[in-house]
């Protein structure tokens, strides 16, 4: 289909023709999804990302100007998307395995790790040691431990990294591990 062929379904689609969006959607949706998937390397998330897109789309349809380049205005919008999941993922990524550097080195099998930390964590209070499971093996968002453990955000913050401090002061170096 071409530029102006497919302006014409913009239009019907502002108007609300809702079958417009589906020619929209199918005309748009492979270059949509390979621009994602290039991005993220994940087809699920990718497919993810590629349905904010189109809500996203949605919603700022009426500030597209209509200049026969709708493919490239919705490609650019999943570009950013793709971008900012990119980043979000990289982030959690360094944070989390900065955390778990103070609770693992990388000498111990995975088997010896496992019960390194099960011995470590013990001894820690029973909420501290909820917040760091949840936080760190479930992944939750501190946010998140607060609703479900119905604390204040800055008691779970605080619990968190004071646990972790405990976690690096008993595991000290490894000459100095007690079982």
């Amino acid at each position: 289909m071409d530029k102006k062929e497919l302006e014409k379904y913009v239009r019907a689609f502002k108007k609300g023709d809702e079958q417009a969006f589906d020619i929209l959607y199918n005309e748009t949706s492979p270059a949509v999804y390979y621009t994602i998937l290039s991005i993220l390397h994940d087809e699920s998330l990718s497919e993810d990302i590629m349905q904010e897109t189109y809500i996203k789309m949605i919603e700022e349809l009426d500030r597209y100007k209509g200049k026969n380049e709708f493919t490239a205005w919705i490609k650019t919008i999943a570009r950013n998307k793709a971008l900012n999941e990119y980043k979000r993922r990289q982030k959690e990524f360094s944070v989390d395995s900065a955390e778990s550097e103070y609770l693992f080195d990388s000498v111990h099998p995975s088997s010896e790790k496992e019960y390194y930390l099960k011995k470590l964590l013990e001894d820690l209070p029973k909420d501290e040691r909820e917040i760091v499971l949840r936080h760190v093996i479930l992944e939750d968002k501190h946010k998140d431990i607060a609703k479900k453990l119905d604390m204040p955000l800055g008691t779970v913050l605080w619990k968190y990294q004071k646990a972790l401090k405990t976690l690096r002061k008993k595991g000290g170096d490894d000459n100095e591990r007690t079982y």
